[in-house]
């Protein structure tokens, strides 16, 4: 029930992998993975503490029974970045379920760039046409990969966190080309490259419908507005190919005082995230919750809640430890 092996996560994948995340749980390093060819979920454990990432992968049917047998392995668990339909399953199963924050969703049928909230898009493009910038698709061999490593080592040394790859929630980056990964590119009018945009794909039924956006990094003396120039060319690519969706992640611990968990809901982990998401050390010192949520709204997008559930108590260390798994502690 244990170590699926990678072709029969990808199979799956392939078929199920419809949640934003089910990429990162199929392919993270660092994750091991429960299940068979009926479905798998992807994990870590942290002392003593079986961290679940995302939704099961596998069909609707199958995913309570999949849980189940998880949990006469691993009593110990919280399952993490869950859509609503896992969330009320873990429900049923005595678990307390708390809101984590929403995941933005862009509905790529119906979106443009018309209107007065869209403005930041058309000035970035034409700022970039004006400063003989060029934006495109490309492979990491096209580009070299000493540039790409050599904007993100930049970019990362801006962040809270500069010494490794924020994990576990995030898939850590990863620069060697990939299963129907998407990568587009800014260079100034010298040519170097200034920054990048990296897209997870998102499957149903073996197909690609859509995409996650899992990086974006940037030179940072390059113009801020330059991630805004990358993202219109890639919902215009990826409209223009007829995918459905793009996700832009998470905001975590944004937007959870309405919450209709209420019964199951711990209020003291509630709390905990909320003090987080208003704090201004947190916010400097270990993770821009503020800054996330803020990058986000711009794009006026659908925003679907996400959840986190646990059962066993006391809670709060249990948090902890997914700070430890994400590298943010």
């Amino acid at each position: 029930m244990t170590d699926v092996p990678l072709d029969v996560r990808v199979a799956l994948m392939r078929r199920y992998g419809s949640a934003s995340q089910s990429y990162s749980a199929t392919y993270q390093a660092g994750l091991e993975h429960f299940g068979d060819e009926r479905g798998f979920l992807a994990y870590k454990k942290v002392w003593g503490t079986s961290l679940v990432l995302s939704d099961p992968i596998a069909p609707a049917q199958n995913i309570r029974d999949l849980i189940s047998r998880f949990l006469k392995d691993h009593p110990d668990a919280g399952f993490w970045y869950l859509s609503r339909p896992v969330a009320e399953t873990l429900a049923s199963l005595g678990f307390s379920v708390n809101p984590m924050g929403p995941e933005t969703r862009i509905d790529l049928a119906s979106y443009d760039f018309r209107g007065r909230h869209k403005q930041s898009f058309r000035r970035a493009t034409s700022r970039m046409i004006r400063n003989g910038c060029v934006t495109r698709e490309s492979t990491l061999a096209d580009v070299g990969l000493e540039q790409v490593r050599a904007v993100s080592d930049q970019w990362r040394r801006t962040r809270t966190i500069r010494n490794h790859e924020v994990a576990f929630l995030n898939r850590p980056l990863v620069l060697d080309e990939e299963p129907d990964v998407r990568r587009f590119f800014s260079f100034d009018s010298a040519g170097r490259l200034v920054a990048f945009a990296f897209f997870d794909p998102v499957y149903a039924d073996s197909e690609v419908v859509g995409y996650m956006h899992q990086h974006s990094r940037h030179l940072p003396e390059a113009d801020p507005m330059v991630h805004f120039a990358i993202m219109q060319l890639a919902i215009e690519t990826f409209q223009k190919e007829g995918r459905k969706l793009l996700y832009l992640g998470l905001s975590p611990c944004a937007q959870i005082k309405n919450d209709d968990f209420r019964v199951q809901r711990t209020y003291l982990v509630w709390r905990s995230f909320r003090v987080a998401y208003k704090s201004r050390l947190f916010n400097r010192y270990i993770y821009p919750l503020k800054g996330h949520e803020e990058h986000k709204r711009r794009f006026h997008g659908v925003p679907e809640q996400t959840y986190y559930a646990f059962n066993t108590f006391p809670s709060l260390p249990r948090v902890l430890k997914l700070l430890w798994a994400s590298k943010l502690i």
